[in-house]
């Protein structure tokens, strides 16, 4: 499995389309490890062709998350899939919360006219919200932290599912984004500013790029790697795509930053309160309450 792996990652990066496709899809569709067809979505991932949008949309159905979730990223990365995946939707076959907020927004990139009024019909306008309504998040935000006491190891919790996919804190995590250990987690305002409004301020080192291949892919993540050859995204998920830079129509830095807005929203009030008292906390033990 391992030396299948490694195969499948150089195929990602340097094989092209009349080799790869077909080896791919057999193994999405006939795999039973997850691992391999995630490592095999990889593949597809680079290449535009119809086949690999139908032969996705007609596995569908039988996949389950993460598999599901890896799917629509390929299918929503380019506006042709990305349109045929919410065609789908729009007669049925899936529900409209089967796509994320996060994915519409990379959705909107592809500046269709068809798929823009698809996400109105079934979603309505994604946008940012507007500084007032930010505002008014963090002062309801901030009633709520003052109704109770939260518990640092409840929150701790609260961040493995979160925000350590993208954070470290305490030694926990991923370093996707900065390393909240040093952070100025002492200041509750700034917590609250933070994780309501991310584009709000975004440091160099952490700025997201789109990049636009020739063969209509977008592709949006931190620069991780660049060379005269190619660059290297990583996006949200902590995966890396590797991008020729003979591939490469536009590159350009997103003024939206790569952490998900509204990552509070569906929290309930305590959750709120024992992950703002475990960000707040030392990490020891004996900081359960304060």
């Amino acid at each position: 499995e391992n030396t299948r792996l490694e195969m499948l990652k150089i195929l990602q990066e340097l094989g092209d389309a009349g080799t790869c496709i077909d080896p791919a899809l057999n193994l999405v569709g006939g795999s039973d490890r997850d691992v391999i067809r995630l490592a095999a979505l990889n593949v597809l991932s680079r290449f535009a062709d119809e086949k690999v949008t139908d032969q996705l949309l007609g596995l569908y159905d039988e996949m389950k998350d993460p598999l599901r979730l890896k799917t629509r990223d390929v299918l929503l990365a380019r506006s042709a899939s990305a349109l045929a995946l919410l065609r789908r939707i729009d007669r049925g076959d899936w529900p409209p919360a089967e796509v994320s907020v996060d994915q519409l927004r990379q959705v909107a990139l592809h500046n269709n006219a068809e798929i823009n009024a698809l996400v109105r019909k079934h979603w309505g306008n994604i946008r940012a919200g507007t500084p007032e309504e930010k505002l008014a998040e963090i002062r309801r935000i901030n009633n709520d932290l003052r109704a109770g006491i939260g518990s640092a190891a409840a929150g701790g919790l609260v961040f493995e599912k979160r925000c350590a996919s993208c954070h470290k804190l305490f030694g926990k995590g991923k370093e996707i984004g900065p390393d909240l250990t040093k952070a100025n987690r002492g200041d509750r305002d700034f917590l609250l500013v933070s994780m309501v409004d991310p584009n709000a301020q975004i440091r160099k080192e952490y700025l997201s790029y789109i990049v636009q291949t020739v063969d209509g892919r977008v592709v949006t993540g931190l620069l991780a790697e660049e060379s005269d050859a190619a660059v290297t995204i990583l996006g949200a998920k902590n995966e890396r795509t590797t991008i020729s830079r003979d591939n490469i129509e536009e590159i350009k830095a997103s003024p939206v930053s790569l952490m998900p807005e509204n990552i509070l929203k569906d929290l309930t009030p305590q959750e709120v309160r024992d992950l703002m008292q475990y960000l707040q906390s030392t990490g020891t033990p004996h900081q359960e309450n304060k």
